[in-house]
């Protein structure tokens, strides 16, 4: 829907092409690839970009590098680094790493978590469409989960904090308000001029997965 009005590039990171073996490293080597891919083509504005979760940590950072620029940015619930201890951010990372190792192996589970009827979009099967995703949720290997959840959490951006010109906006879904807290706090003082917006009734991801054109209408009247 959006490349009826941009060109729209769609980053797959390492470890997420499941047609490809390779191993997800870091969101600093994400950005270092796609910085590398854009300058080859001769890409060095960008209108915009969009991250989702550990996207949204992607999108900071390429922003925050400025190698590349980027007019208007929307970091829906993204990630932000962690400010523990070292170890503390283990334990961390140990116990989200065995809630998804979990989740992944059992479809019973992953229901309870992201509930079919919720997120499946209307006119889609649930039953096919599950199943499609723990197909593809079990070629993801032990390192590419704990690379993703020690990345997402504790990925390194510049320091002092870089003044970009970027139009920026934090979105969040009303659902995930307080799981989301943190990241936004994290985020709005790293780049004091970013915007919030709260997404009505709607968990992390929702938005974008479940009602695209709704999504792709809000997004259109920032990019605007």
């Amino acid at each position: 829907m959006l490349a009826q009005n941009y060109h729209v590039f769609q980053v797959a990171p390492d470890g997420h092409d499941s047609e490809e073996k390779s191993d997800f490293v870091s969101i600093e080597k994400t950005v270092a690839d796609v910085t590398a891919w854009l300058k080859e083509k001769r890409v060095n504005c960008l209108d915009a970009v969009y991250g989702l979760s550990m996207g949204g940590g992607c999108a900071m950072c390429l922003i925050a590098e400025r190698k590349i620029r980027v007019d208007k940015a929307i970091v829906d619930g993204g990630t932000a680094p962690y400010l523990y201890p070292k170890w503390i951010c283990k334990l961390i990372c140990v116990k989200d790493f065995l809630m998804v190792k979990l989740a992944y192996s059992n479809r019973k589970i992953m229901e309870a978590a992201f509930p079919p009827e919720r997120f499946t979009q209307k006119g889609h099967d649930p039953i096919k469409e599950y199943g499609e995703l723990m197909k593809y949720l079990k070629t993801y290997s032990n390192k590419i989960i704990w690379n993703v959840f020690w990345s997402a959490n504790n990925y390194v951006m510049p320091e002092p904090a870089s003044i970009v010109s970027t139009k920026m906006v934090f979105w969040y879904g009303e659902d995930e308000a307080h799981s989301r807290a943190r990241d936004l706090k994290w985020a709005k003082a790293y780049f004091p001029d970013m915007a919030a917006k709260m997404i009505p009734k709607m968990e992390h991801g929702e938005f974008v997965l479940i009602y695209p054109e709704a999504f792709c209408q809000t997004a259109m009247e920032f990019l605007q």
